[in-house]
C-alpha cells in the first residue's frame, strides 16, 4: 500500500508539471484567423504550456515565435522567446516581436477564443480534428 500511494503521489506530481490553470486547461488547442490563412495556425496553446505564436502578412512574411503560456487574471499571457523566432519572406517588413502578449479573454468555447485589447475583439478558429480511436 505505501508503494502505490507514492507511485500515485508522483504521477499526480508529474500530471501538473505544466503548471496551466484550470483556465488555461480549457483553450488549449490551435487557433487560426480565417482572414490570414486557413492552413496556418496563428496561436498553438500546447497542454504542457508551451506555445508558438505567428504573425501572418500573407504572400509576404511568417513570423513564429516559440514561448509559453498560461491563463492569469482573465488574460492569456505568451512569454515569447524571441531569440529562437523564425521568419519566412520578406523581412525589411520585420518591426519589434513584444517578448510578452497579454489579451483579455472575453469568449472562448470548443469552436473559438475571442481575446481582447483596447477595446477591439480578435475572434481566433479552433481547428477540431476527429479522434482516433
Amino acid at each position: 500500500m505505501k508503494y502505490s500511494c507514492s507511485a500515485f503521489m508522483s504521477a499526480l506530481l508529474l500530471s501538473s508539471c505544466s503548471g496551466l490553470s484550470p483556465e488555461a486547461r480549457e483553450i488549449v488547442g490551435v487557433y487560426y484567423n480565417n482572414e490570414l490563412s486557413d492552413d496556418t495556425p496563428v496561436l498553438e496553446l500546447n497542454d504542457d504550456g508551451t506555445s508558438v505564436m505567428r504573425a501572418i502578412k500573407p504572400d509576404v512574411l511568417t513570423i513564429e515565435v516559440p514561448g509559453t503560456w498560461n491563463v492569469v487574471n482573465d488574460s492569456l499571457v505568451i512569454d515569447n522567446d524571441v531569440t529562437r523566432m523564425v521568419t519566412v519572406g520578406d523581412t525589411s517588413v520585420l518591426g519589434d516581436v513584444a517578448t510578452k502578449y497579454s489579451r483579455l479573454i472575453t469568449r472562448h468555447d470548443e469552436l473559438s477564443l475571442t481575446l481582447a485589447k483596447d477595446g477591439i475583439e480578435y475572434l481566433y478558429h479552433r481547428k477540431v480534428t476527429p479522434d482516433k480511436d
